[in-house]
């Protein structure tokens, strides 16, 4: 994409929520240089490996160019400093105590370069008590409640299945990026931005933590279910698992003439209404499961399309990266790398105009990455203009 074509981030984060931030904003046509200490970003001893490369840390740092950067020594800070005379955000998640003593807090940063973004990704804000308190996605999902109404009714608390704490922090913080470019466009000056992981997560809940706080009851787990819709879940087939979703009351009466419901419920129950549905959730998902149970999950599914009543098959992850819709509009890409290609998923915008080169630096800040970086560094070479 083209969208930030021009716009140089400084990625220093690590594992996982700052690396998919600076991905989402490569996504979208930024120059995204990620910046590792010596011993490397963590994430790379996170399996599974193919070779020397691990696919986890792939996964997240698609699209970006990559440099190794001592920031405690002399010629690696000269090297930084030099880049971020040129770099429009900063994305840094690191500890307080570490972003002190390394000369990298919003302040010192926004003092060099008064015109820049600095995105922070903290377990708990800054500011709070619980400032240098570790919190990761497991952490993050356990204290916001969305561990205790995930999972089956009487089940233990189950963490989701991909780490949507993490993923929703990394969305915010590149939202915060955009945000903080368009306040430096009205304004002409940078700001700092700070995105706590656990502040982040919270947000997901939505109107699940509306409801508890307003009615004062804690919302237990309803499996692939719904609080209050029904139906709306997955359903067994004869040979498989059909999601069905039906929404208000339009796709109701549809389901009912595609599968022949019969639910057994008093005569002067009027199933036409969520409302009652739901009052008569158990009756309701029984007749369901009645009638898709001599179905296979196909014929099951032609018969939902037909009558146009939201559905789609409860996929593994290998059939769901092959499905039609999928293949038609490329979602999976192969990145080509030295090390060999890989498979990664692509961000969902599309831009039709083609990507322009990545500016080159100005020749101040080329000369001082001469001194400070290996003469046969890759990066050095593509960032150097021509000469």
């Amino acid at each position: 994409m083209g969208l930030l074509d021009g716009i140089r981030v400084l990625d220093l984060t690590r594992v996982l929520a700052g690396p998919y931030a600076g991905q989402l904003l490569a996504d979208m046509g930024a120059d995204v240089i990620k910046i590792e200490p010596p011993d490397g970003d963590s994430a790379r001893g996170i399996g599974p490996h193919v070779g020397e490369r691990s696919l986890y840390f792939s996964a997240l740092n698609s699209g970006k160019r990559g440099m190794v950067l001592d920031l405690a020594s002399a010629a690696g800070r000269a090297a930084f400093d030099a880049l971020l005379a040129d770099a429009d955000v900063v994305l840094e998640n690191l500890r307080p105590a570490a972003a002190a003593r390394l000369g990298l807090t919003p302040a010192v940063l926004l003092a060099a370069r008064p015109e820049l973004v600095v995105v922070s990704i903290s377990g708990y804000a800054r500011a709070s008590a619980w400032a240098e308190a570790p919190s990761l996605d497991l952490i993050a999902q356990a204290e916001t409640g969305i561990m205790s109404v995930t999972g089956e009714p009487g089940g233990p608390p189950v963490r989701a299945g991909v780490p949507i704490g993490d993923l929703a922090a990394g969305m915010w913080a590149a939202m915060a990026a955009l945000g903080g470019l368009v306040e430096r466009l009205r304004t002409g000056r940078g700001v700092a931005l700070e995105v706590p992981l656990v502040d982040a997560t919270l947000t997901l809940t939505s109107y699940v933590a509306t409801a508890a706080s307003h009615l004062g009851v804690d919302p237990e787990p309803v499996g692939s279910g719904h609080h209050s819709v029904a139906p709306y879940r997955a359903y067994p087939t004869a040979d498989g698992w059909l999601a069905i979703a039906v929404i208000g009351d339009t796709f109701w009466p549809r389901l009912v003439d595609a599968l022949g419901l019969s639910v057994a419920v008093d005569d002067d129950v009027d199933l036409a209404r969520n409302v009652a549905r739901h009052r008569h959730r158990a009756a309701v998902d029984e007749a369901v499961v009645r009638a898709l149970a001599d179905l296979t999950t196909a014929e099951a599914a032609a018969l939902l399309s037909s009558a146009g009543v939201p559905h789609a098959p409860v996929n593994g992850m290998l059939d769901a990266l092959r499905t039609p819709y999928v293949m038609a509009q490329g979602l999976v890409a192969e990145v080509a790398t030295p090390q060999g290609p890989y498979r990664t998923v692509r961000g969902p915008l599309r831009d039709d105009r083609p990507l322009r080169p990545a500016p080159a630096l100005g020749e101040h800040t080329a000369e001082v990455l001469r001194e400070s970086l290996p003469a046969d560094s890759r990066l050095l070479a593509e960032l150097l203009p021509e000469s």
